[in-house]
């Protein structure tokens, strides 16, 4: 009998019919639950572990999420009030079972776990931990959620969940809802059961690691079936859930966990953007910048793995496929996260991970600065280079965990790499030569490849790291420098050995000799900075210490020198370089000149000829366009060129070669003009002036007349602007007096004469002005000629000029060296062969620029008589025609007549100084000698005192360098009170201002101003503060603004000895610490003498400052002074000048009875070594004394000796 066939329209996969269970036939939907009776119906508990049971609770899932999530606000309502209505608590009158409702799902859970039925269990969790999110967002559940919290961390339910936690690692099914039960628990009614969950840590927390690291299966992820969520990413809510609601100790504890803290970061490239995003947030916001979990704590969170596993997100890329843009933007943001993430962990000292000096947490204490590395100690420092690189190996950094995790990271591949790793440098500077010295498995060997490049920019961007400043805590002073070779890594790291960088400069790859430059150039500016830092703690050190400063700013001098490469591999580069490679050739020219500014000792034993490409780089730069204002690649190499001929002696200013029309200084002068003596020609015209001084044996001021002189006569027009020197020159007082024979300025001649020299000066411009004319490449020539001519024959032309001298005043003058009168004689002697020898349109070029040459020398103080007998004999060897109408302007052959040479501005009111002349001779009266004039006495006060203001009008680094600060503290010395007391509110409202300025000398003003203040702030409404102690604390303040002042070191130590000054012992300690002390510097004794005068000059002007320095017997140790035989003459000066001041004071009864002035005087007159000035200085202080003293006291003091001068003669010779 065969099988009965399969009935066709049955398409049931079953080969039998079902049977019909109640379960399938009574299924309840979500609509069906609208009342508390059904609701408790549905949840009543009974002992079925069947599918009925668990439909029960999927139903009851639905109802919570129609509630969580549903749209439809009324129904919402009704269910959120059925749902309060079964939570709530039993009338008392039930009191056989409390909360039956609420019993019942804890019952059904228990029934599950002791039914083993896994499937129940988890979605009764589920259900329960989605019951707690659902009242957790409205307050009328607050009670009743509150309740069912307590219910759940009861010990026979906190069984329960064990239960759950303690599952296989494969039942993500049952852990899951477990943890999202956890989760609501912390974060129900913001962690209002928080502590509870976290005290019964052995249940809540027990796993939480192994859960981080569940990740989903890779063969899982790419097959087809139904996706699923990882344990870890249901885990990192509940742990981010404890970090939010948890105190800063609970905290600290679940920090401590190292297995936890690491499951949360390893691997977290494999996590979803969403998911990193939060966890990098979290642990942001309520770690790290949560103050009170202590910094240890937070440094023990993340160690070396962790932050390596961190840098993993700078490529990160998620395996799986999504097709959300809004996923995808998320992927490209979370570099960014993670690199912000990163620079704010490694570089804010209050996170844990970067330890510096002297902070809470580092053990260090507050002994000492600590500064750039580790400061070693003292017995360090005396052992050689090579001891300090072994005891380096040994040695431990602070920041050791970050010294671990830097050497992961690839800063020459990745930019964003590249800025975390140099922004850890700046805040850990110790870390450099660490990271370096560690750093072997790269080599610079030269080899043109992107990782090369990429480590080479990383190099330069390393060493041109803003300059680290100190870190001390607050009353700490510098002790010991650091160690030399951890300066030394930080200016030229390891891999910059002397040996590779003089391979890479020698390479033929224009790319690496550009960069290796560029590094060097960096590394020079780096060491001159910290050499600059180590003089300025040197300078601001305690005594004992100065010479620990110096002795490191030595050892890191020579240290640097041997790592530097080879000056020889530079200069190869520079003249190698082509037209084409003109960034090159600029930037080894400016280390050429670096090497020549820092290192003169290495330079100059080099064999670089500066001459021949001065010259070359001359004729370039005249090539461009001079209206252009924007500098050229050639104007910055000719920049550097003139800081090397600066500092080189072999330059060859004065020849020229076979194919060069002009000489070195020629062209020089050539270009000046061309340029019209803007900003780009004062470098030059300053090198020109120094090189024409060497060469021509006259004094300062002449030689810088005689190249303003020409650079006047010179440019286009006598209008044109000249630079800031050549204007300074012309309108000093040096430049006014005669420079051929002391002839006045100006002078008048009688009708009888038939010339008048009063004229106005703009008519000689319009006279002799030509806009239209400019120096010929002839005129150039000859100057060029009679300039060498002169600087190798110096003596012959003052020979010369000595001759005319005596032609013109009829009798023999002294020789006095003159530059410009030498040129002139030069000229004379040139101007026969120079007419035979060019054509007439350049003979009547350099015509009309002698013209203009003779009118600028006149109009600045030369000897009229003197500049005609020359125009004469110039115009007397004259043979072109065309030539005559320049040199022959006036009427009658007389040059200079009808013209006023006096300079316009207006003469001082003023008496001159000691040495100058009060009396200007007119012009056509014998040379004789000039009558020496005494100083002028101190003027009053006046009514007006703009120093009060003038400091707020001004910026706060103006009004120091300007000296309004200055002059505002000399207010403080008025005899009105109201004027010092405004001056005293005024330091005050400065003292603020120095608080909130940039300015880098802040700190030593407001300490200058301060002491000040409290020095007279409880007197200066009775008595003025002294003249010396005002003058001295201006001049103070300028010392300040400029820290390479010669008294920079002596004014800040004086500054740190006390808050306030005692006035009566101001001036002998000053003279102590100037006179009888060694200079700061060397050659700066002298320098130092000249300030300290100025200010004891200054300072006295009243019978109180004159008291004052009798009680602090300064003039007794002036004296000694003047006594020195090697005291430069302005020196002596000075103390006489100081002499006078003092007699001015009503002093010249002390100078005669405590100084024995008369008996002293004619002691040191017999020394011999005292200038004919200074005998009649000190005469003519004789007779004041005598003249202004109290003739009564002497004649006591005498004891009639004396008494042969007229009896109280009160009459002041007036000089």
């Amino acid at each position: 009998m065969g099988k009965r066939p399969r009935d066709p329209e049955d398409i049931s996969p079953h080969g039998k019919r079902r049977r019909l269970t109640p379960s399938s036939s009574s299924k309840t939907s979500t609509e069906d639950v609208s009342s508390l009776t059904q609701l408790q119906d549905l949840l009543a508990f009974n002992q079925d572990a069947g599918p009925n049971a668990k439909q029960k609770f999927i139903t009851f899932k639905r109802f919570l999420e129609s509630i969580a999530y549903g749209d439809d606000a009324a129904l919402q309502s009704s269910q959120r009030a059925i749902l309060l209505q079964f939570l709530a608590p039993q009338p008392a009158a039930n009191a056989d079972r409390q909360h039956p409702d609420a019993s019942d799902l804890f019952k059904a859970w228990s029934f599950a776990t002791q039914s083993n039925n896994e499937s129940l269990y988890s979605t009764i969790t589920a259900v329960l931990a989605l019951l707690l999110k659902t009242i957790s967002h409205h307050v009328d559940f607050q009670a009743a959620g509150r309740h069912l919290c307590d219910l759940f961390l009861e010990k026979d339910h906190l069984k329960l969940i064990e239960r759950g936690l303690s599952a296989e690692k494969s039942k993500d099914h049952v852990i899951s809802p477990c943890l999202r039960l956890l989760t609501q628990l912390v974060s129900f009614d913001g962690g209002y059961a928080a502590k509870r969950v976290y005290r019964n840590k052995d249940v809540t927390l027990k796993r939480l690691d192994t859960f981080l690291n569940l990740r989903p299966d890779s063969k899982a992820a790419d097959s087809g079936s139904r996706r699923k969520i990882p344990v870890r990413i249901v885990a990192l809510p509940y742990l981010f859930a404890n970090l939010r609601l948890q105190d800063h100790m609970i905290k600290t504890e679940i920090l401590a966990h190292a297995k936890l803290s690491r499951s949360l970061f390893q691997d977290i490239k494999d996590d979803p953007p969403s998911v990193i995003q939060e966890t990098l947030q979290v642990v942001l916001d309520d770690v790290l910048k949560d103050k009170k979990i202590p910094q240890r704590a937070k440094g023990r969170l993340f160690t070396d793995q962790i932050l390596s596993s961190i840098a993993t997100l700078y490529s990160y890329s998620n395996s799986t496929d999504s097709k959300d843009s809004e996923d995808d933007r998320r992927k490209q943001d979370i570099p960014d996260l993670a690199h912000a993430f990163l620079l704010s962990l490694c570089t804010t000292p209050q996170y844990g991970v970067l330890h510096k000096p002297g902070g809470q947490d580092s053990g260090m204490g507050n002994r000492t600065e600590e500064f750039i590395f580790a400061i070693e100690s003292s017995e360090k420092r005396q052992e050689s280079v090579s001891s300090s690189k072994r005891l380096y190996k040994g040695a431990a950094v602070r920041n050791s965990t970050l010294s671990t995790f830097l050497q992961t990271l690839r800063p020459y591949a990745s930019i964003p790499q590249r800025h975390l790793t140099l922004a850890v440098f700046q805040a850990a500077p110790e870390l450099i030569s660490d990271y370096f010295y560690k750093k072997k498995a790269f080599s610079f060997e030269p080899k043109l490849t992107a990782t090369w490049l990429g480590f080479a920019a990383f190099l330069l961007s390393t060493i041109q790291l803003p300059f680290p400043q100190p870190t001390m805590s607050p009353g700490e002073t510098a002790l010991e420098p650091p160690a030399t070779f951890d300066i030394i890594e930080s200016i030229l790291p390891l891999p910059l050995s002397s040996k590779v960088v003089s391979r890479c400069l020698n390479q033929n790859i224009t790319i690496i000799k550009f960069f290796v430059v560029k590094i060097v150039i960096a590394a020079f500016d780096r060491f001159a900075q910290t050499i600059r830092y180590f003089r300025s703690k040197a300078a601001s050190t305690r005594v004992h210490l100065i010479r620990s400063w110096d002795i490191a700013a030595s050892e890191l001098i020579d240290e640097f020198s041997q790592r530097c490469p080879d000056m020889n591999h530079v200069i190869t580069v520079f003249r190698s370089c082509s037209s084409r490679d003109s960034l090159l050739r600029e930037s080894s020219a400016r280390l050429l000149s670096l090497y020549y500014h820092h290192l003169p000792q290495v330079a100059l034993e080099q064999k670089f000829d500066a001459s021949v490409t001065l010259s070359a780089v001359f004729d370039e730069v005249s090539l461009n366009d001079p209206r252009s204002t924007k500098p050229s690649v050639e104007t910055m190499v000719l920049t550097h060129l003139l800081n090397i001929s600066r500092c080189s002696p072999d330059i060859r200013w004065w020849q020229k070669s076979e194919h060069d029309q002009l000489s070195l200084f020629g062209k020089g002068l050539r270009l000046c003009i061309r340029f019209d003596q803007d900003a780009r020609s004062r470098p030059l015209e300053t090198l020109l002036q120094s090189a024409l001084g060497e060469a021509v044996s006259s004094g300062a001021a002449h030689k810088n007349c005689l190249l303003a002189f020409l650079l006047r006569s010179l440019v286009r027009s006598e209008r044109t602007r000249l630079s800031e020197d050549a204007n300074r020159v012309l309108s000093s007082s040096t430049s006014r007096q005669n420079y051929f024979l002391r002839a006045p300025i100006s002078c008048e001649r009688s009708p009888s004469q038939g010339r008048s020299w009063s004229c106005d000066p703009e008519e000689v411009y319009t006279a002799f002005d030509d806009s239209q004319w400019q120096p010929s490449d002839a005129l150039f020539e000859f100057l060029d000629n009679c300039l060498i001519r002169l600087a190798k024959k110096t003596v012959k032309y003052d020979q010369d000029l000595l001759r005319l001298r005596a032609e013109v005043k009829q009798t023999a003058v002294p020789n006095e060296d003159n530059a410009v009168g030498d040129l002139l004689m030069v000229i004379l002697e040139q101007w026969p062969f120079i007419q035979r020898s060019s054509a007439i349109p350049d003979v009547e070029n350099i015509s009309h620029w002698l013209t203009r040459f003779l009118l600028v020398v006149a109009r600045n103080g030369g000897d009229l008589e003197f500049i005609d007998c020359v125009r004469s004999k110039i115009e007397s060897l004259t043979m072109v025609q065309q030539c005559w109408g320049w040199l022959k302007k006036a009427p009658e052959g007389h040059f200079m007549e009808g013209i006023d040479f006096q300079i316009a501005e207006p003469p001082s009111e003023e008496a001159p100084t000691m040495g100058t002349s009060a009396d200007q001779k007119t012009h056509g009266e014998p040379d004789a000698k000039e009558e020496w004039q005494p100083p002028t006495p101190p003027a009053s006060e006046g009514e007006d005192h703009p120093a009060l203001g003038k400091w707020k009008q001004l910026g706060i680094e103006e009004a120091i360098v300007e000296g309004a600060i200055g002059e505002l503290i000399l207010c403080l010395c008025s005899q009105y009170a109201d004027i010092r007391r405004q001056a005293l509110m005024e330091l005050r409202r400065c003292m603020k201002a120095l608080q909130t300025s940039q300015y880098s000398e802040r700190e030593a003003v407001y300490l200058l101003v301060g002491e000040v203040v409290e020095t007279c702030k409880s007197s200066i409404g009775d008595t003025a503060l002294a003249g010396f102690a005002g003058v001295m604390a201006a001049e103070c303040c300028l010392v300040l603004s400029d820290p390479l002042h010669t008294l920079y070191a002596k004014v800040n130590r004086f500054l740190n000895k006390g808050p306030a000054w005692k006035i009566d012992k101001l001036p002998s300690s000053w003279v102590e610490q100037i006179v009888m002390r060694l200079p700061s510097v060397d050659d700066d004794y002298y320098k130092e003498i000249e300030w300290l005068l100025n200010v004891l000059t200054e300072g006295l002007r009243t019978p109180a400052d004159m008291e004052l320095y009798r009680r602090s017997h300064i003039l007794e140790r002036l004296l000694c002074l003047l006594a020195s035989p090697s005291l430069p003459p302005r020196q002596q000066e000075m103390v006489i000048a100081l002499l006078y001041r003092y007699s001015y004071a009503g002093g010249s009864t002390t100078l005669i009875t405590r100084c024995s002035l008369l008996s002293w005087i004619p002691c040191y007159l017999a020394s011999g070594h005292i200038s004919e000035e200074q005998t009649t200085a000190l005469g003519r202080l004789v007779e004041r004394c005598k003249a202004d003293c109290d003739w009564e006291r002497v004649h006591e003091w005498s004891s009639g000796k004396l008494c042969n001068v007229p009896e109280r003669k009160r009459e002041v010779v007036d000089a």
